[in-house]
């Protein structure tokens, strides 16, 4: 490996790289006079105040209040108030979905001022500079409003392009160019950019540049997204055409936040002769009044001229992040370590008592890589073609518009993560964190160097290329996590950052804390299988402003505030792992649950800490590098519980809510607690929501007899009912519980999961290189399951093959019991301790899912360490086969009830329920080969999927929301993702 310090030996040229280099760093800021910011909260701490909102109209913002006191829940509400945003059931959004999604996290979010009122506070006159009221006034904006709205473009980009109105920017009418490194393909009718930025005219939208996104429409009142008419006050409109335009334009706002590093941005609409102002950032959307813009230019002009020459901070870029060039030393390391298989480990071997310790030693890795599209083609690059690159030749998708700049400024923004072909690891021990980081500097990708200000530490400095997951919608914590580089150790392992924007309400602490109590020697040591915090610290003063101006506009309004607080964040943890999809079978996933079950246990006893937020993007697999006896390095997998933003102390008093949300991810939540929003988060939540987890793997991944996969995920994990305004969970998760037995969705079938067909000898053989560019079943229904025998073994037949053979008899799979064995447990609290509802009118909508990646193959040396692990928890492990009874109407005798509380009992008792999983993984008919392709099909769509142009979301609403940036597994979109 090269020299960081600059050195360019081992970068043979004349190679390259499947990525591009990011583009060249803007030119350097002309000076500018010093500009008065408007108030703002950003300079006060949001957790200590609790003061009241200021009633006046005028003057300086008012200090922020904390409306909520600390607490575990409160009522759910509407449905926006779940900020999960794909689905289980649906892989991949349609562009509707997605406007709706956008449009659904802000619901009731949306504050309406006076032009002057929205001037002052945000877009301040700059100190000593006069400004050319006389031009201004003499601007001519009549040509824009004309129709058709093609014709709006170019007479205001005309009317905007002069050096005295825009002195260091450029407007471009970017037509209907897409984007190309943009999945979406969305495109905004102009944009204001940095003249060293800018795209040429026509081409297509540089969503990671955009200064200033504008959208024209030709008609006045029809095409106006907001209504301020509604008499519900939240201003949205009721019209199919308007939302679809609110939409759209917040669909653009996403863009500027998911290719940006950005505390937020301004965006201009005009509508026929009216225009509005629009300051988008993590609470909500400030709103102007509509002005008539031909018959008062200067409003429009003053707006533009201010504009032109605030600074970044004030336009809302975040100063704490700086974009590495192609020239630079920090990019270069970069390319080196991407390309470079090397895993740096300890000499030392590490014993099972180091092991059990958790995965806390400061040379580790840290598991969170989401998973990307599952409909990626096999044509991966092998590590052969992923060489070193000579930064002075690059391509682009654009050749001519890369001629237009110099060799390292090229068009390399992004939208999502994981497009294009990835790079596969090695089979290197470790190396899954190197392919990862590798794949986020593919063509498309800006790089940056991220400062983290740590409280004990001071500042670090991390090198990152584009996220591997983004969580989708807008309002909210706005999610982003990347493979990184240390600066302060930039040959060691690679590390896990996630941004995010935090709730910053009173009793609501920063995870990197609750970590840090996870991880400290008190209370017993360190909790098992927890990331490990390297640096966490608060981003600056950088707070939302949204929630102030909703107070200040609303003195007298008896609810609390819909806008939560929130305050950037970053925090850095040593692990870098792997989805908890990737599995190799089902016996290893039962043996991962059993640990995860003492970890929560252990976190739970002796650090008075409950997760709250069990799903699939938070239950991982820590691939650990080891050495072994011989000296070699070898990968232990072990689980990962992970993002404990949610967490709780349970010995905090039962108070107000901290939020006015529910928290937690929608799919995986106990049906109790959908049903009862108001109800306190318990262990027996938690515990359940375990159940949910491992239910939603063997449907994807198990042969079953279901004969509609995605019916049944979209009635189980995503259903839902609207009662009164109020949003409750669906009734086939309920019904489960109540009556403990797992069922297909129509009639009284039981759900049953099978192993796959017994492997057939005989001519047909193919070798491991054949078989892995194989054709897979694309499900393992009844109908395909005779195919599914490709999966199990590189010398399985061609299911051309099999299809003329008889297929075997469907063998039912150990699982069975397992799910059998849990629900009882389940079912019999529920009978005890869980209130009967009244009857709610059915009004199911399903939402959307994350796609997942293909099925990872079985790995027999970390078989034999997790066998390793198990056979220390063997003794204890005892099968017992309780029964909760069938009927949710039994009568019960006293000594029902008291096998039913015993039964109860153990759904809270952490090791009872680990010594269920730990006996279950030492049968001995566990196949070693049992996955499937999973089953869910890309293309499913719920056939109740009505009005969605019309509906909103919440909490997070979504299975896959956990991997919400390349699609993965999710929660009903992390289900309350503004969470604490």
């Amino acid at each position: 490996m090269s020299d960081p310090s600059g050195s360019s030996a081992g970068i043979p040229r004349a190679t390259r790289l499947p990525f591009a280099p990011p583009p060249r760093l803007p030119s350097p800021d002309r000076i500018r006079e010093p500009h008065v910011d408007p108030p703002s909260s950003s300079t006060r701490e949001n957790e200590s105040r609790a003061t009241s909102a200021s009633t006046t109209t005028s003057g300086a913002l008012p200090a922020p209040t904390q409306p909520f006191s600390p607490n575990d829940a409160s009522p759910i509400g509407k449905r926006s108030y779940y900020h999960s945003q794909s689905f289980a059931s649906v892989q991949k959004p349609l562009a509707r979905e997605r406007q709706r999604i956008a449009r659904l996290s802000m619901t009731g979010k949306a504050i309406i001022v006076q032009y002057d009122e929205f001037m002052k506070w945000f877009v301040p006159a700059p100190f000593g500079v006069e400004e050319p009221t006389a031009q201004l006034k003499a601007l001519d904006f009549s040509a824009v409003a004309t129709k058709p709205e093609s014709n709006m473009y170019p007479s205001l980009v005309a009317a905007l392009n002069h050096d005295w109105l825009l002195p260091e920017d450029k407007a471009i009418s970017n037509a209907s160019t897409a984007d190309p490194n943009s999945k979406n393909k969305q495109v905004v009718d102009a944009g204001i950019y940095r003249r060293s930025d800018a795209p040429g005219v026509g081409k297509k939208t540089r969503w990671g540049y955009m200064e200033l996104p504008i959208e024209c429409k030709t008609e006045e009142v029809k095409q106006d997204p907001f209504d301020q008419k509604n008499s519900s006050g939240n201003y949205e409109p009721q019209s199919d055409i308007r939302k679809a335009i609110l939409g759209q334009i917040m669909c653009y706002s996403v863009l500027i936040f998911d290719n940006q590093r950005r505390m937020h941005h301004f965006m201009l609409i005009m509508f026929g002769k009216n225009a509005r102002i629009l300051r988008w950032d993590r609470s909500g959307v400030v709103v102007t009044e509509p002005f008539d813009y031909v018959e008062n230019p200067d409003m429009l002009g003053l707006f533009i001229w201010r504009f032109g020459r605030m600074s970044p901070e004030q336009r809302g870029h975040d100063p704490t992040a700086t974009r590495i060039s192609a020239d630079s030393e920090q990019f270069r390391l970069m390319v080196e370590r991407a390309v470079n298989p090397a895993v740096k480990v300890a000499n030392e071997k590490q014993d099972d008592a180091d092991d059990e310790e958790g995965t806390t030693s400061e040379g580790e890795n840290r598991a969170n890589i989401e998973e990307g599209d599952p409909n990626d083609d096999d044509s991966i690059p092998e590590l052969a073609d992923v060489e070193p690159v000579d930064g002075s030749d690059w391509e682009t998708e654009d050749s001519e518009e890369a001629s237009q700049h110099t060799g390292e400024d090229i068009d390399c923004e992004i939208h999502e993560a994981g497009a294009g072909e990835d790079v596969e690891t090695t089979g290197i021990p470790g190396d899954h964190a190197r392919a990862g980081f590798a794949n986020s500097l593919k063509e498309g990708a800006i790089c940056w160097r991220l400062r983290v200000d740590d409280v004990e530490k001071g500042p670090r400095y991390f090198l990152v290329g584009r996220p591997h997951f983004i969580a989708s919608g807008l309002a909210g914590r706005g999610t982003q996590t990347f493979i990184a580089i240390d600066e302060a150790d930039p040959q060691g392992p690679f590390v896990y950052v996630k941004d995010a924007w935090r709730v910053a309400h009173v009793g609501i602490e920063q995870e990197g804390k609750i970590l840090e109590r996870l991880n400290s020697d008190e209370d017993g040591g360190p909790v098992p299988f927890v990331p490990t915090v390297r640096c966490h610290g608060d981003v600056e003063k950088q707070i939302t402003r949204s929630q102030e101006i909703w107070r200040l506009k609303n003195p007298g309004r008896s609810e609390e505030c819909p806008l939560k607080t929130h305050r950037h964040y970053r925090l850095v943890v040593n692990e870098v792992g792997i989805p908890m999809s990737k599995f190799t079978n089902m016996q290893e996933l039962v043996g991962l649950f059993s640990m995860i079950i003492d970890t929560h246990g252990e976190a739970y006893n002796r650090k008075k800490l409950i997760h709250r937020d069990i799903s699939a993007g938070n239950v991982l697999i820590y691939p650990k590098v080891t050495v072994g006896e011989n000296g070699e390095l070898e990968e232990d997998r072990l689980p990962l519980l992970a993002d404990w933003e949610l967490a709780k102390r349970v010995d905090e008093p039962d108070e107000k809510p901290r939020q006015p949300d529910r928290t937690g991810t929608w799919q995986f939540m106990s049906a109790n607690a959908l049903r009862h929003p108001h109800k306190r988060i318990l262990v027996q939540d938690d515990i359940e929501s375990l159940f949910h987890l491992l239910l939603y793997y063997a449907v994807r991944f198990l042969p079953n007899n279901l004969s509609d996969v995605g019916r049944f995920m979209d009635l189980y994990f995503d259903g839902y009912e609207d009662y009164n305004g109020v949003t409750y969970g669906g009734e086939k998760k309920l019904v489960t519980m109540r009556l403990g037995k797992l069922t297909v969705p129509v009639g009284d079938l039981p759900l049953r999961f099978y192993l796959l067909p017994a492997k057939r000898t005989g001519k047909h053989k193919t070798s491991p290189s054949t078989s892995k560019h194989e054709k897979l079943p694309t499900s393992c229904s009844p109908s395909t399951l005779a195919a599914c025998d490709v999966v199990s073994s590189p010398g399985s037949p061609k299911p051309s093959d099999l299809q003329k053979e008889k297929p075997l008899p469907r063998k039912p799979h150990p699982i069975n019991k397992l799910f059998g064995d849990f629900l009882q447990r389940l079912s019999a609290y529920y009978k005890l301790y869980v209130p009967e509802d009244t009857d709610l009118p059915s009004e199911r909508k399903s939402k959307a899912s994350r796609p997942m990646k293909k099925m990872p193959q079985a790995r027999t040396k970390g078989r034999k360490t997790l066998h390793a692990r198990m056979e220390a928890r063997k003794q204890k492990a005892v099968l017992e086969h309780p029964s909760a009874g069938n009927a949710a109407t039994e009568q019960l005798t006293p000594e029902r009830r008291e096998e039913l509380e015993v039964l109860a009992a153990s759904v809270a008792d952490h090791v009872k329920l680990s010594q269920l999983f730990t006996a279950y993984y030492w049968r001995s008919d566990w196949p070693t080969h049992d996955r499937c392709p999973d089953q869910l099909p890309a293309n499913y769509r719920p056939k109740n999927e009505r009005g969605l142009i019309t509906i909103d979301t919440g909490m997070k609403r979504s299975a896959d929301s956990t991997f919400e940036a390349s699609g993965r597994d999710t929660k009903r979109g992390r289900s309350s993702s503004g969470g604490p």
